[in-house]
């Protein structure tokens, strides 16, 4: 399916705050970006339109929504929108089959929906059971096949899993993605994590007091200097697609499309694909190769650009894939790095994780 165009222009003033963009993207899945009161959720609501004091042109998906200037004004219960809440929202007075239905209600089609979304979200096994019974991890993914079993044209996600803890996120974002390549809905994520915003997204949307400060592909915008001082923890600078291809020592060997090999823990049929991440910290540097280690990769590339924030300098890599490290100011004074510089990058197969 075909996201079309979105375009969203919206001006919205609350007390001590004015939610001011225009920003418009071609990508299905687009991830909202920023820290606690950026005004990410108010974006959503006004394409939801719940606002109606706001100024708002909404295309979403190339389904006009909202123009004041053409007197459209699809109303909130027919714009066809999944929503799903930071908190699931669901009613525990019903069985979880009993909330899905809620949803099939607004759709008023044959269940045809609602049985995928049973599929993709392995709720199966749930369906029966009271929601008070259910884990977060549970709550979300029966929050987001409600949503599903609506038929809507697109789906607003309100950071999905904040509410977690990290291993119920680890549980439940690979449930995401199966929703993001399976079913092929155009997506809104909003998100003040960048590990999600990276694995998830295929632009990111970064805002800021209200604006927009920075668009582009996540791995390229979440590490730029307009964006790094937006969070305080940042996760996985790494996020690498790739394919595996044998069997190494005690572990697996995998290839990207561009031909960057790694190895691995555990173990992977060949052909398999998976994602990966890797800490900016995790990458060790080193000028002229480096002799006999116990680190399973160990990678030729050359500095692309060095960004330095606070006493850290992020080196910007070539490896084939683009890469990012973190070193100090002195270790990177040190190896004499600066653009073009050739190098090797050392990553220890335990520090690469599988994320899906």
């Amino acid at each position: 399916m075909s996201a079309g165009a979105t375009r969203i222009r919206a001006r919205l003033r609350r007390s001590g705050f004015t939610l001011d963009v225009d920003v418009g993207w071609s990508e299905r899945v687009a991830v909202l970006f920023g820290p606690s009161g950026a005004g990410k959720t108010l974006f959503l609501e006004t394409v939801l339109g719940l606002h109606r004091d706001a100024e708002a042109h909404v295309e979403l998906a190339g389904e006009l929504l909202e123009d004041p200037g053409r007197g459209v004004r699809v109303p909130v219960h027919e714009r066809r929108l999944g929503w799903v809440p930071q908190e699931s929202a669901l009613f525990p007075h019903l069985r979880v089959e009993g909330n899905l239905r809620l949803g099939l209600a607004r759709a008023g089609g044959d269940g045809a929906q609602l049985r995928r979304a049973v599929e993709v979200l392995e709720l199966g096994g749930l369906l029966q059971r009271s929601v008070r019974e259910l884990s977060g991890g549970e709550r979300q993914r029966v929050a987001l096949a409600r949503a599903l079993a609506s038929d809507p044209r697109a789906l607003l996600l309100d950071e999905p899993l904040a509410s977690l803890d990290l291993p119920l996120r680890a549980r439940v974002l690979p449930f995401l993605l199966r929703v993001r390549d399976e079913l092929g809905l155009p997506m809104l994520v909003i998100t003040h994590d960048p590990d999600e915003a990276i694995v998830l997204g295929e632009i990111a949307i970064v805002l800021d007091k209200g604006s927009v400060v920075a668009t582009g592909a996540p791995r390229e915008v979440l590490w730029s200097r307009a964006v790094l001082p937006l969070s305080e923890a940042l996760g996985l600078e790494n996020v690498i697609e790739a394919r595996a291809t044998a069997a190494r020592d005690g572990g697996a060997e995998v290839e990207t499309a561009r031909g960057l090999r790694l190895v691995v823990r555990g173990s992977l049929a060949p052909g398999e694909r998976v994602r990966l991440g890797v800490r900016a910290e995790d990458l060790l540097l080193a000028v002229g190769e480096p002799g006999r280690l116990s680190a399973r990769n160990v990678l030729p590339a050359r500095v692309a650009r060095l960004e330095t924030r606070g006493g850290d300098v992020l080196v910007h890599l070539d490896a084939g894939e683009a890469l990012v490290a973190r070193v100090t100011e002195g270790a990177a004074r040190d190896l004499g790095l600066e653009a073009g510089a050739p190098v090797h990058v050392v990553v220890k197969a335990q520090a690469i994780r599988r994320l899906a």
